[in-house]
């Protein structure tokens, strides 16, 4: 459960509001306003410009909801923001490995100059609690006897590799994050999160579950890169947000795993429930793709650190949450499902 009167009357800033997370929690804090009339006042943010947006566009014409474009890779304009953010989510920074593969420099700043110039500007005007969305990718491919990976990891990988740039730029995040939070006195936590999933994710969202749908979908078959060996432990959306949210009201640590731990599953596995759902056949790739080289093999996060303060982790199963899912998208000429 979450301790939502806590934003009662707050202002709320979310960057990356056009993303998955971010959207989940703009409509979130919308329905804490329509149903219990909490007054939040909420500022969304994101690359994209106000006609652009796919996700969030419902929202924009609500009572206290204010929207702005920032590229987060620069300074924030401090003249679109409001004097004081209660609470600030840092959702921003290319979580898709095809878009930050193309824009790695872009990615460094985003979690870099974007982050610092957000958290300096909170920490001049009365504070406030930022909660930076980091990812596993920074523990790169774990050893079996680190699975499941817990926070203390410092993680293993190549500097030189495609994907780098990505973790360095998180992991500097971090020490961004955790300096303004000791140094500066400001209420700062981390989530490391790891394959979230679920209604909201955009059309242009081509990771590996979402990417399967549409292959379902639209080629009817799905058509593997390789064997589909590597295993994957995914957090259905709303537990996610549920977690995130604890967190930030209440996590004793400042930094905190935030992924599956019940359900390990091989890529080949989450292709198999798709395919049964959409009735198509699944055909095994030889070959990697340049986007999956140094992918971590394995992606299992220990959420002891959490359970240990909040007890339930995840609720929603995989095939119960990949078919509600697939409902959202509202594809035709497929066998609804039954659950």
């Amino acid at each position: 459960t979450i301790e939502h009167e806590q934003f009662k009357n707050k202002t709320i800033l979310i960057t990356g509001a056009n993303g998955l997370i971010g959207g989940f929690l703009s409509d979130f804090f919308t329905y804490l306003n329509e149903q219990y009339q909490y007054n939040i006042n909420l500022f969304l943010t994101s690359y994209s410009q106000q006609s652009n947006l796919k996700r969030i566009p419902h929202l924009l014409n609500l009572p206290n909801v204010n929207y702005f474009s920032w590229d987060c890779s620069e300074k924030i304009n401090h003249e679109l923001l409001p004097s004081k953010i209660d609470f600030a989510f840092f959702c921003s920074g290319y979580g898709q490995p095809s878009k930050f593969l193309k824009n790695n420099i872009k990615t460094m700043l985003i979690n870099i100059v974007g982050l610092e110039s957000l958290l300096d500007y909170m920490h001049h005007n009365n504070g406030g609690s930022l909660l930076f969305l980091s990812t596993s990718e920074i523990y790169g491919n774990a050893p079996d006897e680190m699975l499941p990976t817990p926070e203390e990891y410092g993680g293993l990988y190549d500097l030189h590799s495609n994907r780098a740039a990505y973790k360095e730029a998180k992991k500097v995040g971090e020490v961004i994050c955790k300096e303004y939070n000791t140094c500066e006195n400001m209420n700062v936590r981390i989530a490391r999160v790891a394959l979230t999933y679920g209604p909201g994710a955009l059309i242009t969202d081509n990771r590996v579950l979402q990417e399967f749908i549409f292959k379902a979908n639209n080629e009817k078959q799905i058509q593997m890169l390789d064997e589909g060996l590597a295993i994957r432990n995914y957090l259905y959306i709303t537990d996610s947000v549920e977690i995130l949210l604890n967190i930030l009201l209440k996590g004793k640590k400042i930094v905190y795993n935030v992924g599956g731990d019940t359900e390990p599953i091989s890529i080949f596995g989450i292709a198999s429930i798709i395919a049964d759902r959409f009735n198509v056949d699944v055909i095994k790739g030889v070959t990697k793709n340049k986007t999956n080289t140094n992918a971590p093999k394995n992606v299992g996060l220990s959420m002891q650190r959490y359970r240990n303060e909040f007890t339930k982790a995840n609720n929603v199963n995989l095939s119960t949450g990949i078919n509600k899912t697939i409902d959202w998208f509202s594809f035709k000429d497929i066998p609804q499902n039954e659950n």
